[in-house]
């Protein structure tokens, strides 16, 4: 059974949860008998890769935080040519797009995404994010730490107006860019307690057990993530109210989640081999 996996972000970009994102699909396809023909980035010409498309059984699309806003609709498009799922999205604000119909499969990794996709009268499932199921992350020989409070980055951007209006990510102890996954992993076991600004980091965090609270990045999916674990408490509007309320403990709830987490989302590449399978050549 032939795949095509597209906007495969862990090749294209030094960000770590991309990274972890790709390991876990590769994991997976492994997992339940998928061969991995072709691998695209978000953005390519579908003309140039017809003959490689035209050989797979499924195109698998991964969502993860591309569509939204109105950005890339091209990656919805495929569905119109060929036979598509689109896996581990968000979703929010988008015009309204027909091609959402042609998918034969479509799941997004929290309750808000799937809420917008079901008002265009399309089924869609919620799966947590894949690397709740990473053999890597859920491995990782996790550090006794050594400070407190760590703070990371945000994608969100603040308009600073010293020299005029110019746009800046917010930045923090440390980057979700240009370190591999060991490397930020480690250096996240290095806090006591996590305030996250990464989507990501919140995930790793709940896979190691580590107290954190999260606030508003360029999307709903953060937010909606931790509603989704039971734990809307630890979402916070802005940086300084993340910080102040930070807790000290890991909630057990989020324990559960993530142990449903991981069989859930193999479940979901269960369901993706079979529908290979039914379109195999």
């Amino acid at each position: 059974m032939k795949v095509a996996f597209i906007n495969d972000t862990s090749l294209f970009s030094n960000h770590f949860g991309c990274q972890l994102v790709g390991q876990v699909y590769r994991e997976q396809f492994k997992r339940t008998g998928l061969d991995l023909v072709i691998s695209l980035p978000k953005n390519f010409n579908i003309e140039d890769y017809k003959s490689q498309l035209d050989s797979v059984d499924l195109v698998v699309v991964n969502g993860e935080g591309s569509i939204h806003h109105g950005r890339n609709p091209h990656l919805l498009e495929i569905a119109k040519k060929y036979p598509s799922v689109l896996l581990n999205c968000v979703y929010q604000e988008n015009p309204r797009n027909d091609a959402l119909k042609e998918f034969l499969h479509i799941s997004a990794r929290e309750s808000y995404s799937a809420e917008e996709i079901q008002l265009q009268g399309v089924n869609c499932h919620v799966v947590p994010d894949v690397i709740f199921a990473s053999s890597f992350v859920r491995s990782f020989p996790k550090p006794n730490p050594i400070k407190d409070l760590g703070i990371t980055d945000n994608v969100r951007k603040e308009y600073q107006y010293k020299f005029g209006p110019f746009k800046k990510r917010v930045k923090g102890d440390f980057s979700a860019h240009n370190h591999s996954p060991a490397e930020y992993i480690y250096q996240l076991t290095q806090y006591s307690r996590i305030c996250a600004g990464r989507f990501h980091a919140a995930v790793i965090s709940a896979l190691l057990e580590i107290p954190f609270a999260t606030w508003d990045s360029n999307t709903w999916k953060t937010e909606a993530m931790l509603k989704d674990m039971g734990v809307p408490e630890y979402h916070f509007n802005s940086r300084e109210s993340a910080v102040k309320n930070t807790p000290k403990e890991f909630d057990p709830q989020i324990k559960e989640f993530t142990n449903v987490a991981k069989i859930q989302i193999e479940e979901n590449f269960n369901k993706v081999a079979e529908l290979a399978k039914t379109m195999a050549k």
